[in-house]
This record gives structure tokens, sequence and C-alpha cells, in this order.
């Protein structure tokens, strides 16, 4: 750092990246090769599909120091997002004009931890302020048709999404959503459909897994990451418009069956999952949700996944 510039207004950033995140253009500027090619790693095959102001993000490789062994805390005031590992490590965003700044060491830059906690938050909760409705839910789609996947972690999401798809359904994505907050799409999910992640009980389920060996362990969180292209005849899109939202709730035993969920009770459980910004953007959120909820939610209650997906079947057919 030279002592003129403390603050490293002046750093030279001569790398510069353009990413389409769930087709929303990502614009980067860096002293570091490495940011870009994290970068590539999340969105590479990702077009775009949405003429909007780029969200605009620079990221400065300084210092030194190991990967911290913590998750970054989050903190936000008004349209000011901030996300804290370390003295080393941050980010802030400002997120009405969709500029965010982060600080990294080249430890962090190289490591999963960079991408999963700063890169892609930063990226994701930008474009949930301004443009998406981003929702901790699955999605799969039968013929066209899509069904949300929700609920707590354990549910078994993932699991589900995945047995569903080797039943020749079409996944969009495992536990990611985006709903769409464009009045001429309404109701337009956006999936995350290059990868799945498990965790390794999912192998005693599925044991033709055992053979991938892409996996991370961040933060002692034992977690098997796979590319779906590496997995045979694979169906994936990326959008659809769901037609009905199911919460799920798995269970040792006993038969599946689908309880009619009230839309106040989703809506509840929806926004405790979320971020909260300010009025007037918490109440597109809001709008965004209550319309979605208009198709229809269930709570289904399952033990075994054949009986799930014959329920599943059900509600598109």
């Amino acid at each position: 750092m030279h002592p003129d510039d403390q603050l490293m207004q002046r750093t030279p950033l001569p790398y510069r990246g353009k990413f389409f995140p769930l087709g929303f253009p990502l614009e980067i500027v860096t002293n570091s090769a490495v940011v870009l090619d994290a970068a590539a790693e999340s969105w590479t095959g990702w077009t775009q599909a949405f003429d909007y102001p780029p969200i605009q993000m620079r990221a400065i490789v300084h210092l030194d120091g190991p990967v911290p062994d913590h998750e970054p805390v989050h903190r936000a005031q008004q349209n000011l997002l901030a996300i804290t590992a370390d003295r080393a490590n941050f980010g802030v965003c400002e997120l009405d004009h969709g500029y965010c700044y982060c600080a990294l060491t080249p430890q962090v830059a190289a490591a999963p931890y960079f991408r999963h906690h700063l890169l892609e938050t930063l990226t994701y909760l930008s474009l949930d302020y301004r443009y998406i409705t981003i929702l901790h839910a699955g999605c799969v789609a039968r013929n066209g048709r899509g069904i949300l996947l929700c609920g707590d972690a354990g549910a078994g999401k993932s699991c589900l999404a995945y047995a569903c798809m080797k039943r020749g359904w079409t996944l969009l994505s495992d536990d990611f959503s985006a709903l769409l907050r464009e009045p001429q799409c309404p109701s337009t999910v956006i999936g995350r459909p290059m990868r799945i992640r498990f965790r390794p009980s999912a192998f005693d389920l599925f044991p033709e897994l055992k053979g991938f060996e892409s996996s991370i362990t961040p933060l002692g969180k034992h977690m098997f990451d796979l590319r779906t292209c590496a997995i045979p005849n694979v169906h994936t899109a990326r959008c659809c418009r769901p037609e009905k939202i199911v919460f799920l709730e798995h269970r040792d035993s006993g038969a599946a069956e689908l309880i009619p969920m009230a839309p106040e009770k989703a809506l509840a459980q929806f926004e405790f999952d979320r971020p909260y910004w300010d009025p007037p953007v918490s109440a597109g959120h809001r709008q965004n949700l209550q319309a979605l909820l208009t198709r229809g939610v269930h709570t289904l209650r399952y033990s075994d996944f054949d009986s799930a997906i014959g329920i599943l079947e059900s509600l598109v057919s």
C-alpha cells in the first residue's frame, strides 16, 4: 500500500470481466486475475437475458493471511450492505446504484470461501434488492410446469429434486430460486441448474453419486457440490412458471400426504428466510410473493421419494 494512498483509491485495476449471473449483467474490475477465475467458476455458461444496468463490482486483493474459519457477518441499513469476515476480507454494497466493493487476501481469492461468502453473496443480494426476490427453495418441472420445493435445511429439497430428475423431471435448482420482479413476466422463477449440493448422507440414498469427486468442505459443513453436466441423462432449465408451491416435511415412516397450507403461513415462512429491506423495496418483494402464492401452496409430508414424486406428478398432470 502506498503511503499517499491509504484508502487504496488509486490501486491499479487492470483486469476486467463481464458476467451474467441469472442472466443479469455484472461488471468486475480487479487487480487479480484470480478474482475473474472465481467469477467464471460461478457464472460461465450464463448469457445476458435482461437489459438492465449492470451491477458494478471492484475487488482488490491485498495484504496476506489465512482463509477465515468462520462465516462473515452481514449487516445492512437502508441502501447500505456490509459483509465482514475480518480486517482484510470484507465487502460493501451501495444497493440503490448496484455498486459493490470487496477486499480480500490472495489466500481467500483462491478459495471457495470467496465465491460462496463474498462474490456470490454481494452479487445476489444486489440483484435481490433491485430486480428479483430470492427464495430458499428448489424447483423442478414436468412438461414445462414447475413446482417450488420449499422447507428448512434437512427437509430434503436437494434429494427430492435429484430423485425427480432421475424420473425424467427437469431440474431448475436444488435450493436457490429467484422470482423475477417484472410486471410483464409475473411469477417467473429463475434457477441455478448447473450445480446440485448434497450432504454425505445422500450417498446412502443414491449410491451412484459415490463416483463423483467434486467436493467442498466450507467451514466444517461437509457438502458435496456436483456439476449436473456430469450426471448422465439429466434435463435442466433456467426458468419456468411455477404451478404450485410445496413445503416439505420429511418423516421416518408413513404414506405421503398433501395438506393445503394457508398462504399467510407460507408468506411468513418465505419472509423469515429472506433479507429484510426498507420500504418500498420490501413492499415490492411482498407483492411478488403474494402473487406467487395465489397459484396454490401445500405441505407435503413424506417418507420415501416414490410416493412423494407421485403426489408431485398429480399436481402438474
